[in-house]
């Protein structure tokens, strides 16, 4: 029960949190290269917040420029949509 206590304190915390990476970008929006799980735990972590990237539900990898809501799973019963913003470097 604490573990879950923990989990949704961290969803609330996160789900108010908006990030923005920047990547290069090529012609109509796409990207060089694309966002993974990894780059996405990295900008969470870079705002103060540890989260593994396993935690972290991305289905493809993101490849265009713009919003993007990512799904989080914390816990079994808590999950979180993470609001990221993919902008040109």
């Amino acid at each position: 029960l604490a573990d879950r206590t923990e989990a949704q304190e961290l969803g609330a915390k996160l789900a108010a949190l908006s990030l923005s990476i920047a990547h290069k970008v090529g012609d109509e929006g796409r990207l060089f290269g694309s966002i993974t799980s990894q780059d996405i735990a990295d900008a969470v972590k870079a705002k103060g917040f540890d989260l593994d990237k396993r935690r972290i539900e991305l289905e493809h990898p993101i490849k265009i420029v713009g919003f993007h809501s990512v799904p989080v799973k914390l816990h079994a019963d808590v999950h979180v949509e993470l609001k990221v913003n993919v902008v040109a470097e």
